[in-house]
């Protein structure tokens, strides 16, 4: 007798670290529009991470520290609005929690109320837990992401590897572990030493994201647009690639242009007709039509 294949549920939290306990890898993805997020839905990710590459990508920002709150928000609809299963998280875009933990709560509190998030996502630091606790104590689950911080750019001196000296990785080290103390249920982990991350999964009791971070980690993540080449900004050299999109989309319009400018697209097979009949009345009307437009009575 054939055995039925379990139900498909919504990803919860429980389930993440049930995953961490049995030693499951945690599948996530970087999502920021509704057909990306409906296939991968389909397929059966843990968790859509709905970060700064959505409005950088699709709205052409460059600087992350200048996406605005409504630019987030309005990706995030886009991967809600068809995710059933996956676990929806939402980053909380430069400025919206930093300056006191009232914005913090307010702010998270838009992106679940309004954008449909299960969770969301903050560059975390020791300095910042408390208003992250803030976010936590409200009712509204956090991932920390730590390591490399788009938000924190300047300061870190760029987008390079992260904890390859003693120093950064005890940072590193500290900040994840206060930020823990303060609540969050998992920690991503970006373009960190693979070692750092390695320790991290042994010492955090919490679930960890490896972006760019190796391996050793209770799970990874990859931004979508990076694995299919479909993005405007060059690919991260970790994210691999599964398919080349960006290519496949260039024949597709050199094609097109090619075939308009020779005359054969549109083939007039396929384009619209009217009626014979009815053309022939339309040719008797117009004939009576004077130049200004007047019925010739």
């Amino acid at each position: 007798m054939p055995t039925r294949s379990p139900e498909r549920r919504k990803v919860t939290i429980n389930k993440l670290r049930g995953m961490k306990a049995k030693g499951e890898v945690i599948t996530a993805l970087g999502v920021y529009e509704s057909v990306t997020a409906s296939i991968a839905d389909s397929i059966g990710y843990n968790i859509f991470m709905t970060g700064p590459s959505g409005p950088m990508s699709l709205f052409g920002r460059t600087n992350p520290t200048q996406i605005l709150f409504d630019e987030q928000l309005t990706t995030l609809k886009a991967v809600s609005r068809v995710t059933q299963y996956a676990l929806v998280n939402a980053h909380m875009p430069y400025l919206t929690y930093q300056a006191s933990a009232r914005d913090a709560v307010v702010n998270a509190g838009r992106l679940v109320s309004e954008g449909g998030a299960d969770t969301v996502k903050c560059d975390g630091t020791r300095a910042l837990a408390p208003n992250i606790k803030a976010i936590v104590d409200a009712g509204i689950p956090v991932i920390a992401h730590i390591g490399l911080q788009a938000s924190r750019r300047i300061e870190q001196s760029g987008y390079g590897i992260k904890g390859a000296t003693a120093k950064e990785a005890k940072r590193i080290i500290d900040d994840a572990d206060a930020l823990v103390d303060a609540g969050v249920f998992a920690v991503l982990i970006e373009h960190v030493c693979a070692d750092v991350t390695a320790l991290l999964t042994e010492r955090l009791p919490v679930p960890t994201i490896s972006l760019g971070s190796g391996s050793h980690a209770d799970g990874v993540c990859v931004i979508s647009g990076d694995i299919l080449n479909y993005s405007v900004f060059p690919r991260p050299i970790h994210a691999g690639q599964a398919v080349d999109i960006r290519s496949m989309i260039e024949t597709g319009l050199t094609d097109y242009a090619s075939k308009v400018r020779d005359g054969s697209y549109p083939d007039d097979a396929t384009a619209p007709h009217i009626n014979n009949d009815e053309y022939l009345a339309f040719l008797t009307m117009a004939a009576r039509e004077l130049p200004g437009g007047r019925n010739h009575a």
